[in-house]
């Protein structure tokens, strides 16, 4: 999904085209925050794959952000983590099924990060 996602974010797309593209965005987004600020608490992205909505996973990023992306997080002002963010807050509210919360922790398992390629 990675390399499918890519050129799509680097022509600066105003939505994703689907809730799996909105998906990995929002995981790898979360993971990349983590990464950058606390690495030994990464795993904690991986709640979202328990989460039932698109609201509920917006929900978790926010609590991600405000947890992660202070302090020690280099990318803060950066216009990639801007820009990402805005992409996963305006997503429109959808019901997400066993599939989708499967997609999430495969999606996880993706360590190269848009947030320094965007």
């Amino acid at each position: 999904m990675y390399y499918s996602i890519l050129p799509k974010l680097k022509s600066h797309i105003i939505r994703p085209d689907t809730l799996d593209e909105w998906l990995f965005i929002a995981v790898n987004t979360m993971k990349a925050i983590i990464d950058n600020s606390c690495k030994e608490d990464i795993s904690v992205v991986l709640k979202a794959a328990e989460l039932n909505s698109t609201d509920q996973i917006q929900q978790f990023y926010d609590t991600i952000q405000g947890r992660y992306g202070r302090e020690g997080f280099s990318y803060r002002n950066a216009p990639s983590y801007h820009y990402l963010s805005s992409l996963i807050a305006r997503f429109p509210k959808t019901q997400l099924s066993e599939s989708d919360q499967e997609k999430i922790r495969e999606y996880y398992e993706c360590d190269i990060f848009l947030l320094y390629e965007v």
